[in-house]
């Protein structure tokens, strides 16, 4: 497994104890880091406006910095760029950890940070990317990898079946990877994703509707349904669209 790490701070010298910290936790638990590290915020704003799908999955967010707040950084980044992004403040000053509750962070650490706790921070995140299997990591045919939050995942295609290529298809960028549809296919939860053709496995909760044989999400995108598959989709979606709206209205009180 690969996660992507932004560090911002605009004190440079922040940078080298918490990457020292992230590569103990990368030996400890198996898994690949890739960290970026930025000193504004203006500088980690323009990475996610040049970026075409989310370029990382875990953010380390000093709160005071000069070119604006790491609260405020945070609350643009998860309104228009990736809500998903877990996010993590990093702070001298305990006195913002309420402030920072408005965004919703998954965690606040105090300067300086005590390996102890970065491993617990790691380990917890780990376990709740794999409980609910939200990220998986793929491998194109130059042995390049990626990391992708299903979540983000409106279908999976086959590009060439006799050479095992697929397509991961975001909201707006096409991911490549090898592998076969069946394998994918009996890994996903049948809750969330569905084949609707032998080529095409589809993630149900981006579907906007269903137009006769035709799969329309809430992107544009549109790919055909068989009529094998047709009656199941339109069931489970039609089971999840009253769901959603059983669960709206018990929040409310109806």
């Amino acid at each position: 497994m690969t996660l992507n790490i932004a560090i911002c701070d605009d004190e440079a010298k922040e940078f080298e104890p918490l990457c020292h910290l992230l590569d103990i936790c990368s030996f400890q638990f198996n898994i690949d880091l890739h960290i970026d590290t930025y000193t504004s915020a203006q500088a980690l704003l323009t990475r996610y406006r040049e970026s075409t799908g989310a370029p990382y999955q875990l953010l380390f967010l000093d709160i005071e910095m000069p070119d604006g707040s790491g609260i405020t950084l945070a609350d643009v980044i998860k309104r228009n760029f990736d809500h998903h992004v877990m996010i993590v403040f990093v702070s001298n000053y305990p006195k913002y950890m309420q402030d920072s509750f408005a965004v919703h962070p998954y965690h606040f650490l105090q300067k300086p940070v005590p390996e102890v706790e970065m491993k617990q921070l790691l380990s917890d995140i780990l376990e709740e990317y794999t409980k609910n299997l939200s990220l998986i990591s793929v491998v194109d045919g130059y042995d390049r990898e990626y990391t992708l939050n299903l979540k983000d995942v409106y279908y999976i295609e086959v590009k060439n079946a006799k050479s095992k290529e697929l397509c991961f298809h975001m909201r707006e960028d096409v991911v490549p990877a090898k592998g076969t549809i069946t394998t994918w296919s009996s890994m996903l939860d049948e809750t969330m994703f569905m084949m609707c053709s032998r080529t095409v496995l589809v993630n149900l909760s981006h579907i906007h509707y269903l137009k006769d044989c035709t799969i329309i999400f809430d992107n544009g995108a549109s790919v055909s349904m068989s009529r094998r598959n047709r009656k199941l989709i339109t069931d489970r979606y039609l089971n999840q669209v009253v769901a959603l709206h059983s669960d709206f209205y018990t929040h409310q009180g109806v």
